[in-house]
């Protein structure tokens, strides 16, 4: 069981106390106004919005909240509105001990919106940081943004229907969108949701992908030059640059800025993305992780976490995952291929077909069934089945479906063991700038090819970097150069920072190493030439840092030392006590006492 951090809290929706509908609006926007603002305070682990927003409207306990949403504190509130007046009030819940330890009742103008929404975020986080500890907490959270009041609240209104995602509710949302830019045209938050909007609607099957996209694009590229440097501008950027430009080194550099600016799970989701373009499975698990601790009732985040099992050919393991994610969306479209493909490579192409078979919606449209079936086809040497499914799939070719339908025709072949045919595709897919050809990369079922020059060629030609045919390039005997150690050294301080490895006290150096996707030996290096320090030392140096914060700590005034030590990650009373007299130059109990 995941141990529960300190500094991790969710926001619960806002209940609306009025009968004005469009208060629901608000109280909405107020939340995940807050949401926003405080995953923008470093260290600070914050609920994403579509986990927060899976309690609205529902009675839930504390302990509820702490086991499902895996946070020490949450925030509750209310708003009420008259005329002139508006009332918020918030209480803060220590979700651990199931204690409510601060409430606070805001009377304000609704017409202070901005004002309202940043002075609230701050008094959260200033009480926040009084209950567990030191947070870097800017002088502003929340921006006041340059229109006004009444068109900031249709805006709120046009998003609350947006993101209810639904075919006839997104297009609802649109269109009140549209009506805002036709009001404020330098406003780019309208112009990213409405990009979202089509994304999301393409993505899911309510309108064909192709189309979908191209009706995104105009108002990403107005949002992005009015407004080139918000998280959300950095994450559409990123993925731009790898599933249109298939640009990987400019992808990895827009995603992270996204992440420095804000720790939210689409953020750790997409760099999941990238690495697993690259084959990098392990380090894309990694940081999936991490979405998933963010947004635990994220559809999209249980679907990724299938499908690098199924990458990994852990079958068995990846369908409950892809279940969970139907069960938490069902219309969502990529889990049933997926559960059908891994029913048919887990040796059972006959409950394969069955459920292929029984698919209804929105993956017939999508070509999901046919698709399907015609792979299990494939696996049950019907060939003559298995020829009118490829004589139909082959129809969509030059169609709104064409991604669709040569990512099946590909891997129909690549079951029939035609391997010249399955290069032929590729080279197609690859010459029209197909997206699919970014995940044939990692696919178990192209394994028979993955060592024919033209595949390699092509994957070299997409993918630079790609790990399958580079890596023994790229470590040869020679050490990592000053470059090498530069990036690396940058990227073990984040990991180290964002998952926190060193409060598991069995971490080993192999451990290290999977976080990085890099040999054990040369982390090795990295530590001794980016750090000057050896693993222990340098996995022992960020646990005396924790344990100097923890100590002081009134929570922790009970506990003896060696407790808050083995808190802190430390297994060895020996080892703790070396180490901080070697790190502080005086003993632990010194420390207290200097510092009481």
């Amino acid at each position: 069981m995941r141990v529960i951090d300190k500094k991790s809290i969710a926001v619960l929706p806002f209940v609306n106390l009025s009968n004005d509908i469009n208060n629901v609006y608000f109280c909405d926007g107020l939340t995940e106004e807050i949401i926003n603002a405080l995953a923008s305070i470093k260290v600070l682990l914050v609920t994403s919005r579509t986990s927060s927003f899976y309690f609205k409207n529902k009675k839930v306990t504390s302990k509820e909240i702490r086991e499902k949403l895996k946070v020490a504190t949450f925030i509750e509130g209310s708003v009420r509105t008259s005329k002139n007046k508006m009332r918020i009030t918030v209480q803060m819940i220590d979700a651990l001990d199931d204690f409510h330890f601060w409430s606070e009742t805001f009377d304000r103008n609704p017409e202070n919106i901005f004002e309202i929404q940043d002075e609230i975020s701050l008094f959260i986080a200033e009480k926040l940081r009084e209950h567990i500890g030191h947070l870097e907490i800017e002088d502003k959270l929340v921006e006041a943004i340059d229109v006004p009041v009444a068109i900031y609240r249709e805006y709120l209104k046009g998003r609350y229907y947006m993101m209810r995602l639904d075919y006839k509710n997104s297009i609802k949302g649109v269109n009140i969108l549209k009506e805002v830019i036709h009001k404020s045209p330098n406003f780019s938050n309208p112009y990213l949701d409405i990009n979202l909007a089509y994304v999301n609607m393409g993505t899911m099957g309510l309108l064909p992908a192709l189309e979908a996209y191209e009706k995104a694009q105009p108002y990403l590229l107005k949002a992005l030059e009015l407004d080139p440097n918000s998280s959300r501008s950095q994450l559409n950027l990123a993925w731009i640059e790898c599933w249109q430009n298939w640009n990987l080194k400019k992808a990895y550099e827009h995603a992270n800025k996204a992440l420095e600016m804000q720790q939210t799970d689409d953020i750790y989701l997409t760099i999941s993305n990238f690495l697993t373009v690259e084959g990098k499975l392990d380090a894309a698990s990694n940081y999936l992780d991490k979405a998933l601790q963010l947004d635990p009732y994220a559809a999209i985040n249980h679907h990724y976490k299938g499908f690098l099992y199924y990458l990994k050919e852990d079958y068995k393991t990846a369908i409950p995952y892809l279940k969970k994610a139907l069960d938490l969306d069902p219309k969502l479209p990529f889990p049933p291929i997926y559960i059908g493909i891994c029913l048919l490579m887990s040796g059972k192409p006959n409950e394969a077909l069955t459920y292929f078979g029984s698919l209804e919606g929105v993956s017939v449209k999508d070509l999901t069934k046919l698709g399907g079936e015609t792979m299990c086809y494939a696996m049950l040497n019907e060939t003559e089945k298995c020829n009118e499914g490829l004589k139909e799939l082959e129809t969509y070719s030059n169609t709104d479906l064409v991604d669709k339908a040569f990512t099946f025709l590909i891997l129909v072949n690549a079951l029939l063991d035609n391997n010249e045919k399955v290069i032929d595709l590729i080279t197609q897919a690859y010459n029209n700038r197909l997206p699919v050809i970014l995940l044939l990369n990692p696919s178990p079922i192209l394994k028979p090819v993955k060592n024919h020059k033209r595949f390699k060629d092509i994957m070299l030609k997409a993918i630079p970097d790609n790990l399958n045919y580079k890596q023994k390039k790229k470590y040869k005997q020679a050490l990592l150069d000053s470059n090498e150690i530069k990036k690396y050294s940058k990227e073990l301080e984040q990991i180290m920072i964002d998952y926190k490895l060193y409060l598991n006290p069995d971490l080993s150096l192999k451990d290290l190493a999977s976080y990085l996707e890099l040999p054990a030996n040369y982390v090795s290096q990295l530590l001794n030439l980016g750090f000057q320090k050896n693993f222990s030392e340098y996995v022992n140096t960020y646990r005396i840092s924790e344990f100097k914060e923890r100590v002081l700590l009134e929570e922790n005034k009970g506990l003896t030392l060696m407790a808050v030590a083995y808190d802190s990650g430390f297994n060895s009373k020996t080892v703790f006590n070396t180490f901080f007299k070697k790190i502080e130059g005086i003993t632990p109990n010194t420390y207290l006492k200097s510092n009481s």
